[in-house]
């Protein structure tokens, strides 16, 4: 970062000049299956056959992390899949929250969404799964789009 003064940077198509994928990490991929041996009631389930798609994202100043938390709860099983992206700041800038949210789902979310496919379907397939559904198409219809202020 040079200089004290920090750029105002005001939209998505400016951020990307100064942000650039650094690289993307796995927080959690697992699954279950619910056959096989009695398993505890597990009330907080969604519904059978449902995705939820969390995204996070945080800026602390020089880089930006975006992050995204699928659980598929398919009738064989559970799936979970928790990957983030993350984006070094080349220079020093002020950004607003929403710019930060703005840029988490346009630029981040599509960029993290083929790692959480591959790896709720991998996971799937290791566990012998045959019925789960494919995350939606990318337009955040449904998903809960969280920042590091929002309860867990």
């Amino acid at each position: 970062m040079t200089g004290d003064a920090a750029r105002e940077i005001t939209s998505v198509d400016e951020l990307l000049t100064v942000a650039h994928l650094n690289h993307i990490q796995y927080f959690e991929v697992s699954g279950r299956r619910f056959d096989g041996f009695e398993q505890p009631n597990d009330d907080d389930l969604p519904g059978e056959g449902v995705a939820q798609v969390r995204l996070m994202q945080l800026f602390d100043g020089e880089a930006i992390a975006a992050r995204a938390r699928a659980e598929v709860h398919a009738e064989e099983g559970l799936l979970i899949a928790d990957v983030a992206a993350f984006f070094q700041i080349s220079e020093k800038v002020d950004l607003s929250p929403e710019l930060v949210s703005a840029f988490a789902k346009r630029v981040a979310s599509p960029i993290i969404r083929p790692y959480l496919r591959e790896a709720i379907h991998s996971t799937a397939a290791k566990l012998g799964m045959a019925g789960v559904p494919l995350l939606a198409p990318l337009d955040h219809a449904g998903e809960e789009i969280l920042s590091p202020d929002s309860p867990a």
